[in-house]
């Protein structure tokens, strides 16, 4: 074989043909954080809230639909009953209901997972009552009413406590821009306010994850006090 053939056979075999003044760099997999793979989960249960609350709607306007083929079918003879047009409306009440109810529920539920990697169990426990959890959060140095989308994460926090209490506008509620003068009124369909929270509860997640992923250490701040600061 002739010498320079036999030069570049070795250097086949040796790797010495790679580009002068070039390494191979060895891939490093860097594992997410805690916060970004709880994200991830929260983010499917909201996916899921989504399709039952299409699904709900769908069969909201079937069953008007229903209704209304009965009433035109029953003419002047049959009187329409009011009633089945109340249930109908209830119905969608309801639909609504529960979806903003399990929107602020994903926002607890990482709330609490995201305190217990931060500070521990009694912090989790803490972390559905609201000033509580700010605080821990603040020893943190995290103000949570800074991050992103919070003011609407709060109103539908309490849109949530009216629900569950006496699905009228509550004082707190009130306070809100949708809801001024409405004190003391039915809460009524909330379907469009669901989807004019649902980014914003998204949103809300996201700024938080990465606020906590940013974090090197606790605070000296003992969790649960706020700084004179």
């Amino acid at each position: 074989m002739p010498e320079n053939q036999q030069q570049h056979q070795n250097q086949a075999n040796t790797g010495d043909d790679k580009p002068e003044g070039k390494t191979m760099r060895k891939f490093k997999y860097k594992p997410r954080s805690f916060y970004t793979v709880r994200l991830k989960i929260a983010k499917y249960e909201i996916n899921d809230i989504d399709n039952f609350f299409e699904r709900a709607k769908k069969a909201r306007r079937l069953e008007q639909k229903n209704l209304e083929q009965i009433a035109a079918i029953s003419g002047e003879n049959v009187p329409y009953d009011d009633r089945w047009g109340d249930d109908v409306e209830e119905f969608a009440w309801l639909y609504s209901e529960f979806a903003i109810i399990g929107l602020w529920r994903c926002i607890e539920l990482y709330r609490k997972s995201a305190m217990r990697a931060a500070l521990g169990d009694k912090a989790a426990e803490r972390a559905y009552i609201h000033k509580p959890f700010q605080k821990d959060l603040l020893s943190l140095q995290i103000e949570e009413n800074k991050i992103r989308c919070a003011r609407s994460v709060n109103e539908l926090r309490y849109l949530n406590n009216a629900i569950k209490h006496e699905r009228r506008v509550g004082k707190e509620l009130a306070v809100f821009s949708r809801w001024k003068n409405k004190k003391g009124d039915k809460l009524g369909d909330l379907e469009s306010h669901y989807y004019r929270l649902r980014p914003f509860a998204e949103r809300y997640l996201e700024d938080l994850k990465k606020r906590l992923n940013n974090v090197k250490s606790p605070s000296a701040i003992p969790a649960g006090q706020v700084s004179k600061t």
